[in-house]
């Protein structure tokens, strides 16, 4: 969907959102935690977003002109289930950070059999989260609330 951000209030982070569509009439709220990209956030901007069904909110906001971070679910899940020991789903979700400290963890405690063994067993159960989760609640949590762990 499209629109015009309506308002924005810069210190709490609140917004509304004026749909282009005729007939919808109402205005959308958001958060700037739901703004992928969120620089240069300001009335009258043009954005995409959609529109929540259980309310009068917007969440996966992308201004125009502003890159998107599309990312697959199921290769994320898939990469924790396989690739959990390394951090390589930490990566592919842009959480560069968090996959190194998963890497240091796995050879920082390898002589201990620890490391390796709770980055298997997280990696396992993230992905599992992973794929129970439909592709807007991934998308809402992962990567536009940016979510890093469980």
């Amino acid at each position: 969907m499209l629109g015009l951000i309506h308002s924005y209030d810069n210190y709490s982070g609140v917004g509304l959102i004026e749909p282009d569509e005729p007939g919808e009439g109402q205005l959308l709220g958001f958060r700037s935690e739901d703004v992928i990209f969120p620089i240069g956030l300001a009335p009258g901007r043009r954005v995409s977003y959609r529109a929540d069904l259980h309310g009068p909110y917007a969440f996966a906001i992308v201004m125009e002109g502003a890159p998107r971070r599309a990312r697959s679910r199921k290769v994320a899940a898939m990469l924790a289930i396989f690739g959990g020991l390394f951090g390589l789903h930490r990566f592919y979700l842009g959480y560069t950070t968090l996959g190194m400290a998963t890497i240091l963890i796995t050879i920082g405690l390898a002589w201990a059999v620890v490391g390796p063994l709770a980055t298997i067993g997280l990696g396992i159960i993230e992905g599992l989260i992973y794929l129970s989760l439909d592709d807007e609640k991934f998308e809402r949590r992962y990567l536009v609330g940016r979510r890093y762990w469980l």
